[in-house]
């Protein structure tokens, strides 16, 4: 008998959610495009290492007929860098994307290991433009797919970059510490940092980080934040800061932004600064900032504002 089960973490999406995603996916792709970003499609199968110097268990690794390791895109924005590196491609130059990612979840955690994505690369502009246009691009997009409530969140990637190169920790405290930042765990970041002082140790425990460090490139970081927060602010609804948000992706070199909203537990969007990413196909350094969004999460806020007449909606 043949299986009729599922592979694990993959879901099939009937009727409503089907047809909602479809929207959902299309009208911010059209809007991206009105807005001259120029629609790219890359391969769903890459080199395993466009994504990752090595092999990460967190991906889907195959080998193919060749004996050559390939995955399933984890992300896209990696797969922008390679298409940099090898193509006649001149900069500046804006990209749009849509398509599915593949990343491995806890399996008691009952997580979609596919997503559909869409999103922009801003690449070879100067760094406040392309982050000013890559925020009002997001707002724009999550009003598009008729998301009503929402909040930015912004950070610096290398507000942790140098509390971690301080602790200079080994790979297991490393984790530890990501995972207490990760789940905002004071009492755990308490705990911590009496095992690992530094001068970042009130940073850490979410407190006023001005006051508390000297440090001129994490006031630095700081400072460009307020700087983009003070000019967005009459243009985007509620916004915080969170100078502990990890990145993301391992590429992001400056600031971040996610985008949350009341009925989903992860971000709608991800986004931020990434100019080291080209190096890692041979090219030359070029100031990159992007987003994507996570169409999957975008319909799970939007689908009881939505009517349809099947009858297994989901």
């Amino acid at each position: 008998m043949k299986k009729t089960t599922l592979a694990l973490g993959m879901h099939d999406k009937l009727f409503k959610r089907a047809r909602t995603m479809y929207q959902i996916e299309h009208r911010i792709c059209d809007l991206l495009m009105t807005k001259g970003f120029l629609r790219i499609e890359t391969p769903t199968l890459e080199h395993f290492e466009v994504f990752s110097d090595v092999v990460d268990n967190g991906n889907y690794n195959f080998f193919d007929k060749n004996g050559d390791l390939v995955s399933l895109r984890p992300d896209i924005t990696s797969q922008i860098g390679r298409v940099i590196a090898s193509t006649q491609v001149h900069t500046p130059i804006k990209f749009s994307y849509s398509g599915k990612v593949f990343n491995y979840n806890e399996e008691m955690r009952g997580l979609s290991n596919e997503h559909t994505q869409a999103g922009i690369e801003i690449i070879g502009f100067p760094v406040h433009q392309a982050m000013e246009e890559a925020v009002i691009s997001a707002k724009e997009a999550l009003d598009a797919a008729g998301v009503k409530n929402y909040k930015f969140e912004f950070s610096h990637a290398r507000l942790l970059q140098l509390i971690f190169e301080e602790l200079d920790l080994p790979a297991v405290k490393e984790a530890e510490l990501a995972a207490y930042i990760r789940d905002k765990s004071i009492t755990g970041l308490k705990e911590f940092t009496k095992e690992n002082p530094s001068q970042y140790d009130k940073v850490l425990e979410q407190t006023k980080a001005r006051q508390l460090t000297d440090s001129e490139a994490f006031l630095t970081a700081l400072d460009s934040l307020e700087v983009l927060t003070n000019r967005l602010a009459d243009s985007l609804p509620e916004t915080t800061l969170d100078l502990a948000q990890l990145p993301a992706v391992p590429y992001y070199t400056g600031m971040m932004f996610k985008v949350f909203g009341d009925k989903v537990p992860d971000a709608f969007v991800s986004g931020g600064r990434y100019d080291k990413l080209f190096e890692r196909f041979g090219a030359t350094e070029l100031t990159a900032v992007g987003w994507a969004i996570d169409v999957d999460s975008v319909y799970q806020a939007v689908h009881d504002d939505v009517e349809f007449g099947g009858d297994l909606d989901d």
